[in-house]
């Protein structure tokens, strides 16, 4: 697997729901999601993650709907993340070495593009509301033998709190969101590539 693939699979997927045939009542869940997700329109936070083999990296994520996402991983970790719109990119900040994919062909495109309907999106294997949480589980519809997710919610207020991604050899990799502040400037800068390797990499190439 690809350093890019990775990356999306483990950051812009935790973000991914898809819809099956649902009970009328998970039907109205992801109903609540979308209308969540199409009401976010800047957010800013800190993230921790911690890999298969327990390690544990934390960082900071910026939001800016429609097309706009970045992570920013703490050092040592170099990895940043960045989707400007049309672009993601994958930058290893040790050396500016990049890889990019078209949003469109990548899953961040369903939850950034403007108008979100996960009930047309394709297949839920899952949706558990229990103690004050929403838990949703689903695979790629079109590769059921790669793993899935669990998104967890709360519920009120409805806010994602961390995802849970079981690859196809059946390893996990959890991501926690923390101190999540939406409706918050963020300048454009931090979504273009070219301002990131004019401003940090100039130096080093």
């Amino acid at each position: 697997m690809t350093r890019l693939v990775m990356m999306i699979g483990l950051l812009a997927l935790g973000f991914l729901v898809f819809l099956a045939p649902a009970r009328a009542q998970d039907a109205r869940d992801l109903a609540r999601i979308s209308a969540y997700l199409n009401a976010l329109r800047t957010a800013t936070g800190d993230f921790v993650q911690i890999a298969p083999s327990g390690a544990v990296s934390d960082g900071k994520f910026f939001i800016s709907r429609p097309g706009k996402i970045r992570f920013e991983y703490t050092p040592p970790n170099p990895t940043l993340v960045v989707s400007d719109g049309t672009w993601v990119v994958v930058f290893d900040m040790r050396d500016c070495n990049q890889q990019t994919a078209p949003l469109s062909q990548t899953p961040l495109n369903l939850i950034l593009k403007d108008r979100v309907n996960l009930r047309e999106e394709g297949a839920v294997t899952g949706v558990e509301s229990k103690d004050g949480q929403m838990r949703v589980t689903a695979v790629d519809p079109d590769n059921p033998d790669q793993g899935s997710i669990t998104m967890i919610f709360s519920e009120s207020p409805l806010e994602l709190r961390q995802w849970i991604i079981t690859d196809a050899e059946g390893q996990t990799t959890t991501i926690a969101l923390s101190e999540v502040r939406r409706d918050v400037e963020v300048p454009i800068a931090k979504f273009l590539p070219r301002e990131i390797m004019l401003e940090s990499c100039q130096n080093r190439l």
